[in-house]
Parts: C-alpha cells; structure tokens; sequence
C-alpha cells in the first residue's frame, strides 16, 4: 500500500511541476530595431573629417520614451541595433564621408548627443538632438529634428525615428550658409 502510494507520488509530482512552468506568462521576446537612414547610392565628398560622438549616459539601446513634460522611461522590450551615439556617428559618415574616430583634422566634427528620444505626450514624436562642434570646440550650434509617428508602435516609432535622424544628419553635412557682407 505505502509501495502504491510512493509510486503514485513520484508520477504526480513531474506533472505538477510542469503545471506551473506553463501557467507563467511567456516572456515577452525583445525587439531590435535599425533607424539608420538609407545610405547614399554615392560616396559623398568629405564634407568633413574625424567624427567623434558622445552622449549623455542614460542613452543607450532601450528606446527612450517621455511619457511627461520631466519624466522619462525606457523601454527593455524594444531596443536599437547599437547605442544612438554610434547610430549617429554613423549616419554622418555616410551622409559626410567622415571616418567615425579617425585621424584628426581641421574639419573634424565634435557631436554632443543630447536627445534621441520618443515624445508620447500627445502625439508620438520622435527627436533628435546634436550639439555640433569643430575640433578646437568653436562654433557650438545645435541641429534637432522631429518626426511625427504614424501611430504608437514599436514599428511606427522607429521610422519615426530614421526619419528624424535622417533629417538632423542632413542639416549637420549641409554645410552653414556663409554670413552676408556688408
């Protein structure tokens, strides 16, 4: 009898365990995402030279997300292909033939990432800003471009987001109108 009841007990027991394995809910799978912007069917002419990016440190790959005029949220679930500083640090080279940390020189570029970031206050935004330097630090001036999101997913951010990083790129290779004469 107790040789019955043993043996009933042992047979239940891996069945009860495997009942609550799968009662937990499944983990939810992250997502990784690419908002670089196309690359030019060209190479462009070097419009400038090294490009060294830095960013503030809680920039890294979970997306961003303001969810208040001072708050802010990450997002473990949905992530970027790499860290946005190197996102932009790439995306300029492409757009300006620069190397990304390379030889220093008179036209290098000094970036300060500052925001790459959802907005989801009301519409979702996505935005993107630089501070642009020259290599000796002179010539502070910010670039910031934002994208309205087709919607609220993951999906939809993220081209959002190539959108605004495309656009922010554009305006940082352009280079500055010359000041008029007088």
């Amino acid at each position: 009898m107790i040789a019955c009841l043993l043996r009933s007990l042992s047979l239940l027991l891996p069945l009860s365990a495997l009942g609550c394995l799968s009662s937990a809910p499944p983990v939810a799978p992250v997502r990784w995402f690419d908002p670089l912007p196309p690359a030019p069917v060209e190479r462009p002419v070097a419009a400038f030279g090294s490009i060294r990016v830095t960013a503030a440190p809680h920039l890294g790959r979970e997306f961003v997300v303001r969810t208040g005029p001072r708050e802010l949220a990450f997002d473990g679930e949905h992530q970027w292909i790499a860290e946005p500083r190197v996102l932009v640090a790439t995306a300029l080279a492409q757009a300006g033939g620069g190397a990304v940390d390379g030889a220093r020189g008179e036209r290098d570029l000094v970036v300060e990432l500052e925001a790459f970031e959802f907005e989801l206050l009301e519409v979702p935004v996505a935005r993107v800003r630089l501070v642009v330097r020259g290599a000796d630090g002179a010539g502070a001036r910010v670039a910031e471009a934002t994208a309205v999101a087709a919607g609220r997913a993951p999906t939809q951010l993220a081209a959002a987001m190539a959108q605004a990083l495309g656009d922010v790129v554009a305006r940082v290779a352009r280079p500055p109108a010359p000041l008029p004469v007088r």
